[in-house]
């Protein structure tokens, strides 16, 4: 058993990614993401047809939640930092880097995935998975950040990674 999962990610790749995860931590940041249907999604109602108690949930949770969520981004950030090279010509964007995670960051990287997918959803207008349209491009960084999600869950149980 490894330890360690190994995923290749394009120079392209890591300029995207850093730039998402750094949009997220800045919703993260803004006390206005509250109202945020993609910060909602993040943050779901644990009663819903309690509003007390939901109230009282979301008191209790929401912020633990959102900064271990912070967490895992920044995990993500700091993990793909060494990789990123600010100018990509043409003939190096698609060279593939290898990154080579911890479980613990393995697993941030998949709650940080999830979680972009998650405030990139309502932002589509997907609510339901009638509402996905794969021929429209405006869904493809949803579709990638779930590629790149599912790929990294591959790779996690072919290394038999401990949960």
């Amino acid at each position: 058993m490894s330890a360690h999962v190994s995923i290749q990610l394009a120079a392209i790749e890591v300029t995207n990614l850093l730039s998402l995860v750094d949009e997220l931590v800045t919703v993260f940041d803004d006390p206005r993401s509250a109202a945020d249907p993609g910060m909602a999604r993040l943050t779901p109602d644990a009663y819903p047809a309690d509003e007390a108690a939901s109230r009282q949930f979301r008191q209790a949770t929401r912020d633990s939640l959102l900064e271990r969520r912070r967490a895992d981004a920044i995990t993500v950030r700091d993990t793909l930092e060494p990789l990123a090279d600010s100018a990509h010509p043409v003939e190096v964007a698609l060279r593939e880097q290898r990154l080579v995670l911890t479980p613990q960051q393995c697993d941030a990287w998949m709650r940080t995935l999830a979680a972009m997918r998650l405030v990139v959803a309502p932002r589509l207008g997907i609510v339901g998975s009638d509402d996905h349209d794969p021929d429209d491009p405006r869904f493809a960084v949803y579709d990638w950040l779930g590629y790149r999600l599912e790929l990294l869950v591959r790779a996690a149980d072919e290394h038999d990674l401990p949960r």
